[in-house]
Parts: structure tokens; C-alpha cells; sequence
């Protein structure tokens, strides 16, 4: 049946999945409710169909049972959503660029929701671990959730049905390898995000492609290069990754989307010792991964050829990489906020990223910002994709506005407000729980939860099958809430 084959039991007439695109067959334990959505399978629960079993399965080309002839309920209605972890990018596309805390996703929530409502679904989170997450069809035709345990190099599927989580399996001996990137250094590329047939993970042992098999419950691994010092990121056709080399050095390594030839790019070594690297940014003109060392940027240089450098950050300069994103200014140009000192005392300024003599904007006070929604620290909302600098916010003592994700498609922006008695320098360097409510800020503000966690601005918001969740450590159960169309 296209690219399915079934097969039919001559004596009880049911019907089972012997191969799914070349994929093989589900394991025998698999519930046929998880499987039906992700090979559009028509369902039956006749007596005569189920042949004992709880349900029956029937291709979807299948209108009509071949057992009693009755029509056969239409298949269900899959998901078809994306989200790349961290920020929930939908493609590769690098405008506007890449790594800024951007979404395409709608996120919009009904006006009525407050903080008494009740999420509208709850999932069970997975086992204790660090995680990203990740929903792609993976060639199937529903998408799915997955839970990346990067630091450990598991990977967990959702069952949407069976309401659990399911470690997938290696299907070769030697199983992902585990990551020690930071969770603001971690990132993945993905050639499309749809299909997911190529997700390229950093690992301690090289950069790993891995291509999910939901079907089979496994993947295929195959791992290239030595250890990934910072997240890879696909720009100009290539996925780009800086390795430790042998001599203890770093170096950026470009790799083909097809994943079959890797080569370094051109630049002198650099120390990588004290390289602590945060996600990469890339537009049409480069790539920037940012650490208090400097900046690694890899540009366009002559004919075909790419080219890596160390820019140090001017003399005086100190990035502040834990209030978020670099600004992205109506020109097109990234900003990332720093301290600067110098004879006059210590102020916040504004450094344009990626050039070796850049231009520097004074600020009047630091800002928390996911790329375009700028907030002042203390302060309430503001949107634009700049600000001047002078035009201070009215103060709210005792709270501290923290920006999680804007949406670019609905105008929004995703916050946890948090009561803080203290300096936000003292909020941030803080393990202690702190009451937090969750707001989504834009043409109609919503405040809907309210929860105590330590270390807020942890929170890990993604959007499956219609829901924006959201996913703290703290916490064993991800809340979920309808996005309103």
C-alpha cells in the first residue's frame, strides 16, 4: 500500500504493519493507538475487525472493513507542528537570524485565563535530567514529542496514547554519546525540520547525526569529528561546529548537509581553554558564537571559501551573556550588551557584534531581551526592535521582568515575573525558589500561572499538537495550555 506493506493473518483475518517506508515493523508491544496516528491507519473497534484484540488496524487507503464491509471511521487528524529546541525556530532560514530567541509559532492564549485557571493538559515530564525538546513528524505522519537528554545522550518519544515516555534505542552498538555544553551552549541543527532524517547533536566524542526511526523505536547514529566545544549551526548549506583538535586547540569544522565530508575552516587555532561558548547566531553575512573570551566568528571569504577568526572583545569590554539575546536593530545588525570600564566608572553599553572595531551605544541601565522585546530590569513591558537608549521605563520595585521566547507571527512575548526582594544581581546568582508568574505579553496581556521554582529564567517553553507546555526541573508534570487561533 504505497510505501506501507501489511500483512493479514489467514485465520483470524486481522491486519498488521510489516514495513514502514523500508523502516521495518513496531515491536510487538506496541500499543496500536500510539501507532495509528504515525502511518494514518484507520481504526476499528467493531468485534468482528478486532479478532480479540482491543482494536483492529486497517491501512488508510482501507475504506471499508474487508471482514464485514462496513465503512471504516477516517483516520485521525494528525499533528503536523514543528519545534527545533531551543527557541522553537521552524526552519533555517537566516532572516532573520539565526539564534535569537525568535519563534514562528502563534503563541497566543485565550484573554479569559488567569492564574486560579487550570492548565488545559499536563504531561508527565520525563526522567530527572537535563533537557531540550524537540516535535517533528520524522518522516512519519504525525508529529511527535521527543526529550533530549543532551548531557547523557538519551533520547525519549512521547506516546501520546500510552500517556508515557519511551527511551528509543541505538540500533548500532555504540550509543549517543553524552554532551557537557552548558544549558545557554547547547543547540542542534537540523536539515528539515519536518522530516528530521538529519539531526546533527554535539557530543563530547564529535558531532553526531542521528535519524529517528518512530516506527521501529530507535535510531541510527553515526559520529564525526572529536569533541564539540559549542552547538552546530546550519549556515550556507554546511553545518558548522567548533572541535577540541588533538593539540588542545579549537577549530570550526564544516560538514556537509549530506553528513559525508567534513573539513576544517580556515584560521588560525585558538586556545580553547577558557572558551566558554553560548548558541551561535549566523546571518547571510556570518557566524558568531559569543563567550567572554571574544567573539569566534566564521565569514564568507573569497570564491567559496569561509574563514574563521578570534575577535577580543575592545579593551574595557565585558559581555553580560546571561541577560539574553544580543538586540537585533532595524537595520539588520546584532548588539549584545556588555559592561564597559574605563577612567569615568563602570556603565552598560551596547557592542556591535562580529566586527573587530565595533561601535559602541551607551544604555541608560541593563536590559533583559529576546532578541527584538527589550525589557528593562525592574521595569514593565517594552516592544520594539530597538530602543533609545535615554527613554527609561517607570519603575516597579520588587519584581523583575525575565523574557523567555517572543513570537515573530503573533506579536507576543513569553515572560516570568518574579518577586524579588533583593538586587537582580542577587536574583541570578540565587538557587532559592521564587514565586513566578507566567504572562504573555502582547495585544492583550494574560497572566496564567503561578508557580514557586528556583531559577526561573530555566523554564523551557515548546509548543505540541496545539499547546503551549512548559518544562522546569523543578517540576513533574509539564503544564499545557490551548493557544487560542
Amino acid at each position: 500500500m504505497g510505501d506501507q506493506t501489511w500483512s493479514r493473518n489467514p485465520a483470524t483475518g486481522a491486519f498488521e504493519l510489516a514495513d514502514y517506508k523500508g523502516w521495518g515493523a513496531p515491536p510487538a508491544a506496541c500499543d496500536p493507538l500510539d501507532l495509528a496516528t504515525l502511518v494514518g491507519a484507520r481504526v476499528s473497534v467493531d468485534g468482528a475487525d478486532r479478532a480479540g484484540k482491543s482494536v483492529a488496524l486497517y491501512p488508510g487507503a482501507f475504506k471499508f472493513s474487508p471482514v464485514t464491509g462496513k465503512a471504516l471511521p477516517a483516520p485521525s487528524v494528525p499533528h503536523r507542528g514543528t519545534w527545533l529546541p531551543p527557541f522553537g525556530a521552524a526552519d533555517s532560514l537566516e532572516d532573520p537570524p539565526q539564534g535569537l530567541r525568535l519563534t514562528a509559532a502563534p503563541l497566543a492564549l485565550r484573554p479569559t485565563l488567569s492564574i486560579e485557571s487550570v492548565p488545559d493538559r499536563q504531561l508527565a515530564a520525563p526522567p530527572s535530567g537535563h533537557y531540550q525538546f524537540l516535535v517533528s513528524a520524522c518522516d512519519t505522519c504525525d508529529a511527535r514529542l521527543l526529550a533530549l537528554e543532551y548531557s547523557k545522550g538519551r533520547i525519549y518519544h512521547w506516546l501520546p496514547h500510552s500517556e508515557r515516555w519511551l527511551e528509543l534505542r541505538c540500533s548500532v552498538p555504540q550509543a549517543l554519546a553524552g554532551s557537557s555544553l552548558g544549558e545557554e551552549a547547547w543547540g542542534m541543527a537540523v536539515q528539515e525540520p519536518q522530516g528530521a532524517t538529519r539531526i546533527f547533536m554535539p557530543t563530547d566524542a564529535g558531532l553526531a547525526i542521528v535519524s529517528i526511526n518512530l516506527i521501529a523505536r530507535t535510531y541510527a547514529l553515526r559520529t564525526v569529528g572529536t569533541r564539540c566545544v559549542g552547538a552546530p549551526i546550519l549556515w550556507q548549506g554546511r553545518v558548522h561546529v567548533p572541535m577540541l583538535e588533538q593539540d588542545g586547540t579549537l577549530g570550526v569544522y564544516a560538514l556537509d548537509a549530506a553528513g559525508t565530508a567534513l573539513r576544517r575552516v580556515q584560521g588560525p587555532a585558538i586556545d580553547a581553554a577558557t572558551a566558554k561558548w553560548v548558541r551561535p547566531l549566523a546571518d547571510r553575512r556570518q557566524i558568531v558564537w559569543l563567550a567572554p573570551a571574544g567573539q569566534l566568528v566564521v565569514k564568507a571569504g573569497a570564491g567559496d571559501a569561509v574563514e574563521a577568526s578570534l575577535l577580543p572583545w575592545p579593551s574595557g569590554i565585558t559581555p553580560r551573556l546571561a541577560l539574553g539575546s544580543p538586540y537585533l536593530s532595524r537595520s539588520g545588525h546584532l548588539w549584545q550588551q556588555c559592561v564597559q570600564q574605563d577612567d569615568q566608572g563602570q556603565r552598560f553599553v551596547f557592542v556591535q557584534v562580529g566586527l573587530g572595531d565595533p561601535e559602541i551605544r551607551p544604555a541608560s541601565s541593563p536590559r533583559l531581551s529576546t532578541g527584538a522585546a527589550c525589557f528593562q530590569l525592574d521595569a514593565r513591558l517594552r516592544i520594539a526592535p530597538w530602543f533609545d537608549a535615554d527613554d527609561c521605563l517607570d519603575s516597579e520595585a520588587g519584581e523583575v521582568i525575565i523574557p523567555l521566547i517572543e513570537s515573530t507571527s503573533a506579536s507576543s512575548v513569553l515572560c516570568a515575573r518574579v518577586s524579588s526582594p533583593g538586587s537582580v544581581e542577587s536574583l541570578f546568582a540565587s538557587d532559592d525558589a521564587w514565586t513566578t508568574t507566567f504572562e504573555l505579553h502582547g495585544e492583550r496581556d494574560v497572566q496564567f500561572w503561578v508557580a514557586s521554582l528556583s531559577r526561573p529564567w530555566a523554564t523551557l517553553p515548546f509548543v505540541y499538537a496545539g499547546h503551549l507546555y512548559l518544562y522546569h526541573p523543578d517540576k513533574r508534570r509539564l503544564p499545557g495550555w490551548r493557544i487560542d487561533p
